[in-house]
Formats: structure tokens, sequence, C-alpha cells
């Protein structure tokens, strides 16, 4: 039991450092679009996370054959977390503002949740249902907080649609990994899902190569997607697959909520920005919700 409660805890300090990873990521990768076409970039960073993955896989990992059922929902699985969410989340952003985008995307534990509780029968805690709605709750008031443009019934709405899409795809891609993940290493899970995102950005970015411009193509730019790619796409990618591995679809996803609240302690330490009353009360439910959502120690949710 205490072992288990170590492996659970080291699963959590983990999905933390996820968290500050892919929360710093945005700074990265917008920087990186704004010198670069989205589309290219993304492919790019893919395939240095793909290259980064494959390293580590084949030095530190051993690898599980996989059987020919299981090779299916591995490629659907890296399809609709790295192909498909990726694509609604870049058009989504671009047709909605930046606060319905965070907002939407942070429904992505609760349908996680509810995803979880509908594939695989689980059954789900009340204090995870709770502890859910706060960090979401926490989130909103952290947008809200931050005076970011909110709209209601806008011409936003295809960009709204397009993000709730995404939320959707990420949260049944983490309910997907929850049978892969107990056959196979973490790691070679990572690895094929990213290498299928490699593969269907690269083909999506093909037709932008034409008229593309390599004008900033710098060394900062270079920096930037190195460090998106190994990082956030590679040892994020690994940590998460650990998470739903080790805590559950439905806890893993939860600790996504804490990403604005990274976000927020940069902004307000680091750039100096200000804050609002209202964006700390919003952190501080995030972070109850969070850890209240992290449900039983020993079963995964």
């Amino acid at each position: 039991m205490i072992q288990t409660r170590r492996s659970d805890l080291r699963a959590e300090v983990l999905l933390l450092l996820c968290v500050f990873i892919w929360g710093a990521n945005y700074s990265v990768s917008k920087f990186g679009i704004q010198r670069l076409d989205p589309l290219v970039y993304n492919a790019l960073r893919y395939l240095v996370g793909t290259v980064f993955l494959q390293i580590v896989l084949s030095t530190g990992t051993r690898r599980v054959m996989v059987s020919p059922g299981d090779r299916g929902p591995l490629i659907r699985a890296g399809f609709l977390a790295n192909v498909l969410n990726q694509i609604a989340f870049i058009l989504g952003l671009s047709l909605t503002s930046a606060g319905n985008a965070a907002i939407l995307l942070a429904t992505a534990p609760v349908l996680t949740v509810l995803l979880n509780s509908r594939i695989h029968k689980a059954a789900i805690p009340g204090i995870v249902w709770l502890g859910t709605a706060m960090s979401l709750t926490g989130v909103v008031l952290i947008i809200v907080g931050s005076g970011r443009k909110v709209e209601i019934g806008s011409t936003a709405l295809l960009g709204d649609i397009l993000c709730l899409v995404a939320a959707f795809l990420w949260a049944f891609n983490t309910n997907l990994q929850k049978p892969l993940v107990g056959k196979y290493p973490p790691v070679q899970v990572a690895a094929s899902m990213v290498t299928v995102g490699a593969i269907g950005l690269t083909i999506a970015a093909v037709p932008v190569l034409p008229g593309l411009s390599w004008d900033h193509a710098d060394w900062p730019l270079v920096a930037a997607v190195v460090w998106s790619g190994i990082f956030s796409i590679g040892l994020g990618n690994i940590i998460w697959s650990t998470g739903v591995k080790r805590l559950g679809p439905a806890s893993t996803a939860n600790f996504g909520n804490l990403m604005p609240v990274v976000a927020f302690l940069i902004s307000l330490f680091v750039l100096g920005e200000d804050f609002d009353l209202l964006q700390i009360v919003g952190a501080a439910v995030t972070v109850t919700g969070v850890w209240l959502a992290r449900g039983p120690s020993s079963a995964p949710s």
C-alpha cells in the first residue's frame, strides 16, 4: 500500500512538471508560429519529438511486441490526439477569442471523466466529480479576472465549436490510452502516438510549403522548435501516458486545469503583470479542485 502510494505520488509530481512544461510551451509556440506557418511549425516540432522519443525508447525501455489487435487503437489514439486535436485547436484559436478558447479547452477534464464513466464503465467517486467541477470553475475565474475577452453568440461560434471539439478529442484520447498503457510501456505508447502525429501533421503541412517564406528561420526559431519538440511533445507525452497508467484518465486529465494557474503565476512573478483578486481566488479554487479530484490513491479512475 505504501509502495502504491509512493508510485502515485511520483506520477503526480511528474504531472506537475508536465503542466509546467505545457504551460511554458504556450509562449514558446506563440513565438514560433509568429515566425513560421503554424502547420509547418507543428510538423517540425512533432518530427523532433518523434526522434527524441525513438532515441529514449531504443536506449532505456524494453519494447513489447504490439499485438495486431492493438495496432488500430494505437494509430487511432495518435491520430485523434496529435493530428485532429492539433488542427482543431489551431483553427479554433484563430477564429475565437483567447478567453473563449481557454474556457472551452478547460472542459477537457470534465469530458474525460464523463467518457471514462461511459467507455470503461468506471464508477467515478463523488469527490472526483466535485474536484473536477471546482477546478473548471477556478479556471473560469482566472480567465474572467485576467480581462480576456469572452464572447457569447458572436461570429466566433465556429471557433468555439472547434475548441470544444479539440477538448473532446483530447478527453477521448486520454481514455483510449487506458487499456494501451496497461499492456505496453508508457514511453512506447507515447512514441507510437507521436509518430502518427508527425506523419499526419507533415502531410497537412505539405500544401503550405510551396509558398512558405523562410525569412525568419533563425536560431531562436530553431531553438523554439527543438525545445517544444523535446520537452512539450516528447517528455510531456511520456509523462501524460505514465499518469494515465498510474492514476487513470480522470485524475490525470484534471491536472491539465493547473496550466492557467502556471501561466498566471509566471505572469505575476516573472513578467510583473497586474493581477486581479478574482484570479487569486480562481487559482486557489483550481488547485483545491485538482487536489480533491486526485481520488482514491490506489484505484486508478
